[in-house]
């Protein structure tokens, strides 16, 4: 099964999706996914672990997770502690890209956490409790059906992707530390299939060189990240594929090579089934 590719419904053409303090446990999470539109995920209470890209973060009260659009992700709650949290999701779009001032500011925290692979955030206090203020009227207005409501969202996002930028990445000191969940192994075994995804992967390499047998190596990787070997490397690849169709003017066949795919047909019948589009019509979108 390959991870989901989330989608968001909603009765107005306006990118922008709250859920609102949600307790869940274990077996309401979704498995591993992801979506192009950009997170943002508040926790409130509760305890667990979050992986993301190829990493794993512990994760508990007042802890802040940015997640950049394209970026396969999952939340493991502990299952003696349900997390209540807030997730915010959005399309980039929404940000200001005005002729004054510098709009792409408001996104540079999704830049500098993908750039670094560092994704989760703790706030000093005082800016904690006005990122939760920000939290709450932004639901407010959410659930405030007046003529102006798209404009109140819009301006209080602004302000607390502003306040993000200016709290998180200033006061930032170092690299969050990373959950001791997992074998050493198998984190590895993720840092080298990202470094390596133009090369040949399969699940009996991998096992050889990390020196776990195939059945050991592929029921861990289920039972943590919680799809096979073979989809979560085809996800890693095609998510590479957007990112080099997006950013640069390279030739498809060149794309596709540089994500390890040998059959340019295998490369559009898999981009096609991941994405509803083929690389062109992703290209020509972006």
């Amino acid at each position: 099964m390959l991870p989901i590719r989330k989608q968001f419904e909603s009765k107005k053409s306006f990118p922008f999706h709250i859920v609102y303090k949600q307790t869940k446990d274990l077996q309401d999470e979704l498995p591993e996914h992801t979506h192009e539109w950009l997170e943002i995920v508040m926790i409130h209470e509760g305890k667990g672990t979050f992986f993301i890209d190829q990493t794993f973060y512990d994760i508990q009260k007042n802890d802040l997770i940015i997640i950049p659009s394209n970026t396969i992700h999952r939340t493991i709650p502990d299952k003696d502690h349900s997390l209540t949290s807030t997730a915010i999701f959005f399309s980039p779009a929404l940000l200001n890209h005005s002729t004054f001032g510098n709009g792409f500011l408001y996104l540079k925290i999704f830049g500098e956490s993908k750039k670094g692979k560092n994704y989760k955030y703790t706030l000093e206090h005082n800016h904690q409790t006005k990122l939760n203020d920000y939290i709450d009227t932004l639901m407010h207005e959410v659930e405030t059906e007046s003529p102006d409501q798209v404009n109140a969202i819009l301006l209080w996002l602004h302000v607390t992707m502003l306040h993000l930028n200016r709290n998180c990445l200033t006061w930032k000191t170092g690299i969050e530390k990373q959950s001791s969940f997992g074998p050493k192994w198998f984190k590895e075994a993720l840092i080298y299939i990202d470094q390596h995804l133009d090369t040949s992967l399969d699940l009996n390499s991998l096992s050889r060189r990390f020196s776990v047998s195939a059945a050991h190596f592929s029921r861990v990787f289920k039972q943590l990240i919680g799809i096979n070997v073979t989809d979560y490397i085809t996800m890693k690849r095609i998510l590479l594929a957007k990112d080099l169709l997006s950013s640069y003017n390279e030739k498809i066949s060149t794309v596709a090579e540089q994500c390890g795919f040998t059959s340019m047909p295998h490369f559009f019948r898999t981009f096609k089934k991941l994405t509803s589009m083929t690389p062109s019509e992703y290209r020509k979108k972006r």
